[in-house]
């Protein structure tokens, strides 16, 4: 299987694009094209909490080693 260089797959895309008509799709692409939003701005309140919890724990030393982790859940990773 060849792999495309990356001219190759914007022609691709752009062909793609033109034929195009399904709104749904096409409100995402435009989502993506704003290059001006921060990914922080994205995220729900919840998902902001949660983080800034997280980073919380970390300056209180609450934190645990990638190995404890695994350890404690590998049988559903």
């Amino acid at each position: 299987m060849e792999v495309m260089n990356v001219e190759t797959r914007k022609i691709s895309l752009i062909s793609w694009i033109t034929h195009l008509n399904d709104e749904n799709i096409l409100s995402k692409l435009e989502s993506l094209q704003n290059t001006e939003a921060d990914w922080w701005d994205l995220i729900s309140d919840e998902e902001k909490s949660e983080i800034e919890q997280g980073l919380a724990e970390i300056e209180r030393g609450e934190t645990k080693s990638h190995d404890e982790v695994m350890a404690k859940y590998k049988r559903w990773l």
